[in-house]
Formats: structure tokens, C-alpha cells, sequence
């Protein structure tokens, strides 16, 4: 049995989805943000950083912190048949690079993107703001080259590039970012892994 540690966060979905998607045993165990139990010693023992997600695998006896190692650790143990995780060659390191992609730059810069649109008045930055939003903006942009050559998916086939970035950039569909919104290619792609029952299973975890 896995047990993910988690809360209604993009990265947290992230697990949530690929564990649906590879049909493992699993179990939420919601963390409470809003009354900083991350920062509880018990959970500070898990992960030091005093993040979600984490996860523990009865099986194997591991633990493992950080959303974009958590999925290669599930893509390497519970994947035998690559099915978001190749297990070899330039399909593999092409996955790896749209997932390094994602953990370096989509979720820190609209990490902070959010920060500086959900801020009270006084607490707000417009040159930060300008900032974050002109990087999303050039962001957005990367993604939709990714996609450029028809490809349905980020690295080709389905696997963990999308499910690391999906969480993530949905907002972008909600909100109707001018710049996601005029590249077709986006919304098309982000429809595509949204009608899928393991993302929307995924999604309903943590609320």
C-alpha cells in the first residue's frame, strides 16, 4: 500500500494522477496547510523541506518527497510497460526533459505568479507581477513548441511530462490566459488529458 501525503495542490495532484493512471493500492492522507501541519516534526520527518507531497510504500519501504521524483519513483518500480515512463532511449530523456521543464520553470514561475495575483493590495509588487506574468507569457510558449510537430502529448505518448505539467497549467484554460488561449495547440492538449479517468479520478483526491 502507498500512502500519499498530500493536499489540494497542483504537485500533490500530480502523484494522485499517476497513481490512478498505473492502477496501484493507494491511500490520501490529507495534510492539513491551513493549520500548518507540514510543519509538524512528524511530518518534517518525511519530508524536510516541509512540502506536499510525500509518499510511503508499504512494499518497498521507501519514502520519497518531491512530486517529480515521487513519479520516476513510480514510473521505475510500477511501470513495466512504460506506460507514462519509457524505460529506455531518447523516448525516456525526452519525457525527463519535459519534466525537468516543469519542476524548473512552469511551477516555480506561476508559483509566484499566483502569489502576486492572489495578494492583498498592499502586499503586491507590479514590477514582480510583470515579471512572473511576461515569463509565463514566454512559458506558454515553450509548451506550444513542444506540441508543434502534431504530437498529442508533450514527449509524444501520454506519460509523466503531461501528468507533471496538466495540474499546473488547467488554470490557464479557467482564467482564459491570453497567451495559452491564442496557441490552440495548448487547449487542445490540456482537453485531451482532462477527459482522461485516471486524471479526473486524480483530481478528486485531495479538495
Amino acid at each position: 500500500m502507498i500512502t500519499l501525503y498530500g493536499a489540494a495542490t497542483a504537485n500533490s495532484h500530480k502523484v494522485a494522477i499517476a497513481l490512478e493512471e498505473l492502477e496501484l493500492e493507494w491511500r490520501p492522507r490529507p495534510v492539513r496547510i491551513d493549520l500548518k501541519e507540514q510543519y509538524k516534526e512528524w511530518f518534517l520527518e518525511l519530508a524536510p523541506n516541509n512540502k506536499v507531497p510525500v509518499i510511503t510504500d508499504d512494499e518497498t519501504g521507501m519514502r520519497v518527497w518531491e512530486s517529480g521524483a515521487i513519479l520516476t519513483y513510480l514510473g521505475e518500480h510500477y511501470d513495466p510497460y512504460g506506460r507514462i515512463l519509457p524505460k529506455s532511449g531518447q523516448a525516456r530523456y525526452d519525457v525527463f526533459q519535459g519534466a525537468f521543464f516543469q519542476a524548473a520553470h512552469i511551477g516555480p514561475n506561476l508559483g509566484r505568479l499566483n502569489d502576486q495575483m492572489t495578494a492583498a493590495e498592499d502586499d503586491k509588487i507590479p514590477a514582480m507581477f510583470d515579471l512572473f506574468y511576461s515569463e509565463a507569457e514566454r512559458l506558454t510558449g515553450v509548451v506550444d513548441r513542444m506540441l508543434s510537430d502534431g504530437r498529442p502529448y508533450l514527449a509524444g505518448a501520454y506519460s509523466i511530462a503531461d501528468v507533471m505539467h496538466y495540474p499546473w497549467l488547467r488554470f490557464g484554460l479557467e482564467i482564459e490566459f491570453p497567451s495559452m488561449m491564442e496557441k490552440p495547440r495548448i487547449p487542445q492538449w490540456l482537453t485531451r488529458i482532462a477527459q482522461r479517468p485516471a486524471v479526473q479520478r486524480g483530481l478528486s483526491a485531495f479538495k
